[in-house]
């Protein structure tokens, strides 16, 4: 008779406050045969508070495709593991992922034990639009893809999530606001459920200018209007270079003599759309009308 496998369980565990953790969640910890965790340390002094001894094994980002080997033997042999992470929901910007799609690929249980939240928490609290929202995690760090993702950012028309560290706080909001989305309006929570929680609540720019001469402390989640509410609450077309409204104001700019560089420039500041991006629209548009 083949043996059952038994269960990966993925534990959200606290964000900063520990008494968040579910009662299902501290029952699951204490049952399985054993967990998978980031930090062993850390995961330790958070057992040890639960009075909770189980064993623990170390799957990080730097080892997770060596560990995975063994955990799925395990799993299929019937063991049950739990998955945590330093901090929320394993799997979401940290490592889980490919563990997750790996069991699924072989049959095995999959099931979640839900919990602390950083981005859904600071999303609720945001006074932003909660019905459509897109998680973006981290930004990459530079180049192209940093680039893309900025981009992408500026033209999402739904609220937009992310995550931050204190030491890149201010280049991300400096790159935001380069990629003309200082009126946008933003949330950012920082420090959520630990004793110094705080949320600001301002534009992009006024965020940039809050931090010009403040070291950011703490992990950071933003929350960034969308492009449909932004439109929507100020009647701006927003930074989209397919927008027919920017081609026409920018032609409406050039008929009056204004150079492309003015153009782009002018509009711009009354629109909030990216610079760059409306000189190279500029430069289309004269290109088409053949001056």
């Amino acid at each position: 008779m083949e043996k059952k496998a038994g269960t990966l369980y993925l534990v959200a565990v606290p964000i900063g406050n520990p008494g968040d953790l579910s009662p299902r969640a501290s029952g699951i910890l204490d049952s399985v045969d054993y967990i998978a965790c980031e930090d062993t340390r850390r995961a330790a002094r958070l057992l040890s508070s639960l009075g909770i001894g189980n064993r623990l094994v170390s799957y990080y980002l730097h080892n997770q495709e060596y560990r995975h080997d063994r955990l799925l033997q395990d799993l299929e042999e019937g063991q049950s593991i739990a998955l945590i992470s330093d901090a929320g929901m394993p799997s979401i910007s940290d490592p889980g992922e490919a563990l997750v799609r790996l069991a699924l690929d072989r049959g095995i249980p999959v099931t979640v034990i839900p919990g602390p939240s950083a981005l859904l928490s600071a999303l609720a609290a945001s006074g932003l639009d909660t019905a459509r929202f897109t998680f973006e995690g981290f930004l990459p760090v530079k180049g192209k893809e940093r680039r893309r993702g900025l981009e992408e950012a500026a033209k999402e028309r739904r609220t937009v999530i992310f995550y931050e560290a204190p030491h890149r706080l201010k280049k991300t909001l400096s790159d935001l606001v380069q990629k003309g989305l200082g009126d946008r309006k933003i949330a950012l929570a920082r420090e959520l459920t630990k004793p110094y929680e705080e949320f600001l609540y301002l534009t992009v720019k006024e965020a940039e200018d809050y931090y010009a001469d403040l070291p950011p402390r703490g992990e950071f989640t933003l929350v960034m209007e969308g492009l449909d509410e932004y439109q929507g609450r100020t009647g701006k077309p927003g930074p989209d270079a397919d927008s027919p409204e920017l081609a026409t104001l920018l032609k409406d700019l050039l008929d009056q003599g204004l150079g492309v560089r003015e153009a782009a420039r002018q509009l711009s500041e009354e629109s909030g759309a990216d610079r760059r991006m409306l000189y190279d629209l500029a430069l289309k548009i004269r290109g088409e009308r053949h001056e």
